[in-house]
């Protein structure tokens, strides 16, 4: 009997097995169905990163497996939005290499110039590839004058930025180019001549040229004269920073809605706690909207916010975030004893000239502002 009902309760079961198979297989299915296929240019993209990133020894072999890669990209793909990215990489590659190996970084750079060469004039080359190269001409000019500034090196890269411009299709890489150019001469001679070239280019036929062009603008009519800004905080008391005179102040863009930025003010507490006795303040600007003023005001109660809080629910839209190219949370601007604001370039060859100070950089610029070893 007892053997009987082992056999039934088998039988019974049996008819569930292949279910419970398939309702396990849509699940990885699913599964599969989430992660999309990966493109033939992403692949391609993923090959020229994985080789400029292996390490070791820098040679010959290692300079064609990148220089091949990174190519193949070009000339496949020259359109896609990562073509920029592969410029670069080819032409900044040779920073990699030890300065004490100066010859290697030459050698480089001699090869990638001949294999530019290679494909530039091979027969079916598109003009989408032609243009991707032509942006590569210039990107190796970048790196060259960086690396070695001199007169001939400057006017080799403005050579190779207007044989860039005469070049069809070759509009989506102007932009960055004619920035890095700007930053290049500003740091070889005079932030004048910088601000000289970026208004030249307000009168460029190309839109995104004179876009970028404003931006960086921005920055220079900002450090003109001492920053001005008055309000009543939402705690009802004025700041006035022309008052802070004598000071380094800290001017932070946050929003309630943004955690990100919400998140960095115990570092800014710590920042401040140290050195406001030494002559460091704190100001902030809430970019939220009118509709959204109740929740910040309970994220200032909540945090115990100490610092002045300018709130209008303009947002972004506000009187002076546009002179600081200020679109979104969280930013920090820092601005010296006389109330100029203190920039620099950041990046290297498309790093836009900016304000915006990085969380961990904040305390050691306080201290060299302040005049604290």
């Amino acid at each position: 009997m007892h053997h009987r009902l082992l056999t039934l309760l088998a039988l019974a079961l049996c008819p569930l097995l292949p279910l419970a198979g398939q309702t396990s297989a849509p699940k990885s299915a699913d599964k599969a169905a989430k992660a999309p296929a990966k493109s033939a240019a992403d692949l391609s993209f993923e090959a020229f990163n994985r080789e400029r990133g292996v390490g070791g020894t820098r040679d010959q072999a290692r300079f064609q497996k990148v220089i091949a890669t990174g190519m193949d990209y070009l000339a496949k793909y020259p359109t896609q939005s990562r073509a920029n990215e592969v410029i670069l990489g080819l032409a900044f590659y040779g920073g990699s290499i030890p300065k004490e190996q100066a010859a290697l970084q030459t050698s480089y750079v001699s090869f990638l110039k001949l294999e530019l060469a290679n494909l530039r004039y091979k027969d079916g080359v598109s003009d989408a590839t032609k243009a991707a190269l032509a942006a590569l001409d210039a990107s190796i000019a970048d790196f060259e004058v960086r690396t070695a500034f001199s007169r001939d090196n400057l006017t080799n890269f403005r050579d190779k930025l207007d044989a860039l411009d005469e070049t069809p299709g070759a509009a989506r890489f102007q932009a960055d180019r004619e920035r890095s150019y700007g930053h290049v001469v500003t740091l070889g001679s005079a932030p004048a001549r910088g601000e000289e070239h970026f208004r030249r280019l307000l009168e460029h036929k190309e839109k995104a040229v004179k876009d970028m062009a404003r931006e960086e603008l921005n920055f220079y009519e900002a450090r003109k004269e001492p920053f001005a800004l008055k309000f009543t905080g939402l705690d009802g008391k004025e700041t006035d920073l022309s008052q802070l005179r004598g000071k380094v102040v800290a001017l932070y863009f946050w929003s309630a809605a943004s955690k990100s930025s919400t998140d960095r003010f115990d570092a800014l507490k710590q920042v401040y706690s140290d050195y406001r006795r030494r002559g460091f303040e704190v100001v902030t600007v809430s970019l939220d909207k009118a509709e959204d003023r109740a929740k910040v005001e309970e994220f200032v109660k909540s945090a115990r916010i100490a610092f002045p809080v300018h709130f209008d629910g303009q947002g972004t839209r506000n009187a002076f975030a546009p002179k600081f190219n200020v679109t979104g949370a969280p930013r920090l601007l820092v601005f010296d004893q006389k109330g100029m604001l203190q920039m620099n370039v950041q990046g290297s060859p498309v790093g836009r000239i900016v304000a915006d100070t990085p969380q961990s950089q904040l305390e050691p610029t306080v201290r060299r502002l302040l005049g604290i070893k």
